[in-house]
């Protein structure tokens, strides 16, 4: 945090920057390599699931679009590893500008929780198609799933925004420069942000809930690959949020908590462990969701297979082997023959 706490005025202890050395091997090792898997395996999978989908004559009905705006909030996740790569391994020291660390931590933000959106909404969808009296809800229309992705995209970015007004660069001496790692006065947005993730939660798990309800009533259990399908999106969603989320969003405020008033060289604690591996773990988040459309969605795994075959006929073709150089020794009777 910056500045002393006013209770401590009277005891405070000289802090020297300059000798203050980052020690945390989980922090600095741990989410760079996961950071990198991400990126190496997130990236080509949502780009190939994107191409899959934009391809796709069903475009135009709503699981489509929220499955294509929740693969465009994974590219964007996988766009901001690039920038944080290089600032984990250089033990937190942001070699680039004041503008890049904001835009890097406002898209972050934004990318995370218009993911977190957009996997409810596929739920809810999901729920409404599997009901024997079929739901049929603004949501579940063309225009109104276009409509819920546009105010998801406008309130994640206002939300972000005063990211991207704020000075979130911070100088550690003279050998280290703080990226979004300054948490004073951010309790109430940290609390906000659980929130969000709690009702989102609460809405994924009552919908699969009610799909797994729907699935044992003998009137639809002879109905069956369709509703199978959702039952295995909304599943693969809710593993998502309670493996790759949750644990985030949990320790989140009791880690803010524990910065308040600490002193920066102080050895991590079992909570900033703790919040290192929670941070690896949602990130892995936009590389488990194409995993989540091979198991989930009807003819999706041939469809990768046919737009895969596609792209590689678009390549170049590799070059040819040069021809050998004409000897100019005699020839054999095998050569000429």
């Amino acid at each position: 945090m910056n500045g002393s706490v006013d209770g401590l005025a009277g005891l405070e202890v000289p802090e020297d920057p300059e000798a203050c050395e980052p020690r945390d091997p989980m922090q600095f090792l741990l989410v760079p390599l996961v950071y990198c898997l991400v990126l190496c395996v997130g990236l080509p999978g949502n780009l190939m699931a994107l191409l899959v989908f934009l391809q796709s004559s069903k475009v135009r009905k709503a699981i489509r679009i929220y499955l294509i705006n929740l693969t465009l909030a994974d590219i964007l996740f996988n766009l901001t590893l690039p920038l944080w790569i290089p600032y984990y391994f250089a033990r937190g020291h942001w070699v680039l500008s004041e503008a890049a660390c904001r835009i890097a931590g406002a898209a972050y933000f934004l990318a995370t929780y218009s993911a977190i959106i957009f996997m409810t909404l596929i739920s809810v969808d999901r729920y409404c198609t599997v009901r024997v009296a079929r739901l049929d809800l603004v949501l579940n229309r063309r225009c109104g799933a276009g409509a819920a992705c546009v105010v998801t995209w406008l309130l994640c970015l206002c939300s972000a925004l005063p990211s991207v007004v704020v000075q979130q660069t911070f100088p550690m001496g003279t050998q280290r420069v703080q990226c979004f790692e300054q948490y004073a006065g951010q309790r109430s947005y940290a609390c906000a942000m659980v929130g969000l993730f709690v009702l989102s939660f609460l809405v994924v798990m009552g919908s699969y809930v009610s799909i797994m309800r729907s699935l044992s009533d003998s009137a639809t259990a002879s109905q069956g690959a369709h509703r199978r399908l959702a039952r295995a999106m909304v599943l693969g969603m809710l593993l998502v949020f309670a493996v790759c989320v949750a644990p985030y969003h949990f320790i989140l405020v009791p880690w803010m908590d524990s910065h308040a008033g600490a002193p920066h060289c102080r050895p991590p604690s079992a909570l900033d462990n703790l919040h290192t591996l929670s941070v690896a773990l949602l990130s892995l988040n936009s590389c488990i969701d194409p995993l989540i459309y091979c198991f989930s969605i009807k003819r999706f795994r041939a469809d990768l297979w046919r737009t895969a075959r596609k792209i590689l006929r678009c390549l170049p073709p590799p070059p040819s082997p040069l021809a050998r150089p004409v000897s100019h020794v005699r020839s054999s009777s095998f050569t000429s023959s």
